[in-house]
């Protein structure tokens, strides 16, 4: 069993409304995503479920490096595609590719996660000393505000502690990076479940 630890946003914002893609539109933006990990490395597809090639699966695309143009040309330029792109980059979120059945309709829509937010996937042993580490308590879910996350991990002592563990060590690049976030508006949350 895993712990998953992920920047939350509250996902309280009206989104508009998820747009319909025809089978053939995610290839497009599938080569334009691997045109831009190949020249930067950075990873912009982002599985959360399930295998395209089965028919129902979900992934989150990063729409905030790329070009409004560009996305949209892989979509005929659609308005309601352009729609969920648009919000997508404004705030700083995620696109989510997915289909629910393998006969049903391909959509597009604003994903869950912000855009550069890793996540982590820790063992339950590890994500409870983890949490211990940083001096939280040891349940398999919660969260808490990022500016409490940037204060445990500027305090020497929770600091020292995390260093010194070859097992925690590994964990604070990618908790320092999820302190680091800055939300368009409101608060990012650490959470875990």
């Amino acid at each position: 069993m895993t712990i998953t630890f992920r920047v939350d946003d509250g996902h309280n914002v009206l989104s508009p409304s998820p747009a319909v893609i025809t089978p053939d539109q995610p290839g497009a933006l599938r080569d334009l995503l691997s045109d831009h990990t190949a020249r930067t490395g950075d990873a912009m597809v982002i599985p959360i479920h399930g295998d395209p090639a089965a028919g129902a699966f979900e992934i989150e695309v990063r729409v905030c490096p790329l070009a409004l143009a560009s996305i949209a040309r892989c979509f005929d330029h659609d308005p309601a595609v352009i729609a969920v792109i648009d919000e997508a980059q404004f705030r700083a979120r995620r696109a989510r590719v997915w289909q629910e059945e393998p006969s049903g309709d391909l959509r597009l829509g604003l994903g869950l996660n912000p855009d550069g937010a890793p996540e982590l996937e820790v063992a339950n042993g590890n994500a409870f000393a983890l949490l211990a580490s940083l001096g939280l308590d040891e349940e398999s879910c919660g969260a808490i505000p990022l500016s409490q996350l940037r204060q445990r991990l500027m305090d020497p002592r929770i600091r020292r502690r995390l260093d010194e563990d070859p097992q925690m060590s590994r964990y604070v690049e990618a908790l320092t990076t999820m302190a680091a976030l800055k939300p368009v508006e409101g608060e990012y949350h650490l959470a875990w479940a």
